[in-house]
């Protein structure tokens, strides 16, 4: 309740001075200075403000708490809500201070690499890794990463994979430095045999041989394509060089290669194609024989290193020369080949 003879709501500030001598609500004068009367007047005014702010900043408080959340009503409720304005002539007044909301937390996101994707994580294990400027034994190091120190893997080339350390440094590492690191589960990590991965991935393959056809010197060039993991086609073309006569010949095989996943891989294969032989002409009676042909082939390759095999056969072909007759022969053969 308010205090007897002081209306309902008003300041208590004014309160206080509304019983001064010669001073009215009305700011008529009976008796004083007239620079009193003023700075009572200003005194009266701030009071009116400060009180008006007031109520309406209690009025508002709790909604405000109710849909705020916990943390930013906790902070906001410990700021100060009033704050002490000096005001000429008269005891400070209290008006409410500004209110501030606190700011979201900061969200931590994962390593990630270029296109979104969450990069792979290793730790040093060894005394240090060197960070190259590009992939290549040749460009020189500019960085160190000590043992214990986190890199993320974003990217490989060849033998080489690009790296980022903990503290932004970003450059090309090779593969035997890092298979020595530890994944985030604290197992050891692993990295797989490049060159035998691209072996293993390997489309066309194009090679040359040289062996014996018929007791006579051969040389072939092949080129083959996968089908699948088990399956390819392969071209063959032959030379063969004898004493009495020369045969060209040509064949496309469909072979099979079951354990192409073996380094060493044995395959075989059948196929048909044309058989060319010219006798030399210093022969009495010599005549040429161009034919049809069919040939069956067993074999093996066997991965070097990076993208060269090494390969051995051995074939039996079968010229039709006629409705009634056919010519055989024999052939083994040894090259290299390059794959892609």
């Amino acid at each position: 309740m308010s205090p007897p003879g002081r209306p309902k709501g008003e300041c208590p500030r004014w309160a206080g001075r509304r019983a001064a001598p010669g001073v009215h609500t009305d700011l008529g004068v009976r008796g004083g200075s007239s620079s009193s009367t003023l700075q009572r007047a200003v005194a009266l005014l701030a009071c009116v403000l400060a009180c008006g702010a007031a109520r309406a900043a209690d009025a508002v408080a709790p909604a405000a708490a109710a849909s705020a959340p916990s943390d930013a009503a906790a902070a906001v409720d410990a700021q100060p809500r009033t704050a002490l304005v000096p005001v000429p002539g008269a005891a400070a007044v209290e008006i409410p201070a500004p209110v501030t909301t606190g700011s979201a937390p900061a969200v931590s996101t994962p390593d990630s690499v270029p296109g979104g994707e969450k990069a792979e994580r290793v730790q040093v294990t060894d005394p240090f890794i060197e960070l190259h400027t590009f992939a290549g034994r040749g460009y020189p190091v500019f960085y160190v990463a000590a043992r214990g120190e986190w890199v993320s893997i974003e990217l490989r080339h060849t033998d080489w994979y690009k790296v980022r350390t903990a503290t932004g440094k970003v450059g090309w590492v090779t593969r035997e430095q890092l298979k020595t690191t530890l994944a985030e589960s604290g197992l050891q990590q692993q990295f797989g045999d490049i060159a035998f991965n691209d072996y293993l991935a390997r489309r066309v393959e194009l090679g040359a041989g040289y062996g014996r056809f018929h007791r006579e010197p051969m040389i072939k060039f092949w080129l083959s394509y996968r089908l699948s993991d088990t399956l390819s086609i392969e071209s063959t073309l032959g030379q063969v060089q004898g004493v009495f006569s020369g045969t060209t010949l040509w064949h496309v095989n469909l072979q099979a290669e079951p354990w192409s996943d073996q380094r060493f891989s044995p395959f075989a294969g059948i196929g048909i194609g044309r058989f060319h032989n010219i006798p030399n002409q210093s022969l009495v009676e010599f005549q040429q024989t161009n034919a049809r042909m069919a040939d069956a082939i067993v074999g093996a390759r066997y991965h070097l290193t990076d993208r060269f095999m090494i390969r051995a056969d051995y074939a039996i072909y079968t010229a039709f020369v006629s409705d009634q007759r056919s010519l055989e022969y024999r052939a083994a053969t040894a090259g290299l080949s390059f794959f892609f």
